[in-house]
């Protein structure tokens, strides 16, 4: 995840949003234990950070506007187990700076 958003921009990845999650205020790394997850929402990654005690987390932006989390942002542990399942299903598009041919089909890349 690191290494796509890195070379390529955000990724969109699914979560599993909780009633605890749907209440995140912000300014806290969000983890909630959970053993399968079930991915029912889409998120975009964008980034990653560490805190002073050394808890890795994402950046993520969720669609549920600015009044939530931190103006509609939000910092997701990295712990397996705890990351609403984030790290199980992501995809990045990938656009493709070729015009194509006028019979030529356009395809997408997905991760």
């Amino acid at each position: 995840m690191k290494a796509e958003i890195y070379k390529n921009g955000p990724i969109s990845c699914g979560i599993q949003a909780t009633p605890t999650f749907d209440e995140y205020k912000g300014f806290e790394v969000y983890g909630e234990k959970i053993e399968t997850p079930d991915l029912n929402h889409e998120i975009s990654i964008l980034g990653w950070g560490i805190e002073d005690d050394g808890t890795e987390y994402w950046i993520g932006r969720n669609s549920w506007g600015n009044y939530w989390g931190e103006w509609g942002f939000f910092r997701l542990t990295m712990k397996q187990g705890y990351n609403l399942g984030v790290d199980t299903d992501c995809s990045a598009g990938i656009p493709s700076y070729d015009k194509p041919k006028e019979d030529q089909e356009i395809s997408f890349i997905l991760y």
